[in-house]
């Protein structure tokens, strides 16, 4: 069990969610959060006035979703694609972490199961 995270411009996760859908990924989380420019001009996100230097603040979407490991490699292919087919040069950063347990409380299932 894993957990990616997909860390994006607000603009993308609409397509990035669209295109999980269409492998079978549907559960997901989408949060809020703020990050740092990393390039000049990549504060030109929708929300933001004018590109900033580099640095500068700039609102993020977060995307959480707990995959079984035959999942893993579809759901951050499927992000990377999906993230890249902006017009502009950054796409997302993804990271995958170990998931130690899950639990569905409502169905009190735990392991892969509850994923």
């Amino acid at each position: 069990m894993k957990l990616v995270m997909a860390v994006m411009r607000p603009g993308r996760v609409e397509a990035v969610r669209q295109a999980l859908a269409a492998v079978h990924v549907t559960r997901l989380s989408i949060a809020d959060g703020l990050g740092f420019a990393d390039s000049p001009g990549a504060a030109d996100a929708p929300g933001v006035a004018e590109a900033g230097p580099v640095g500068e603040i700039v609102q993020e979407s977060i995307l959480e979703i707990a995959v079984n490991d035959d999942f893993l490699s579809r759901t951050v292919d499927t992000i990377a694609t999906a993230a890249s087919r902006a017009a502009d040069d950054r796409g997302a950063s993804i990271y995958v972490l170990p998931i130690e347990q899950a639990v569905q409380i409502y169905r009190d299932v735990r392991g892969p199961e509850a994923i």
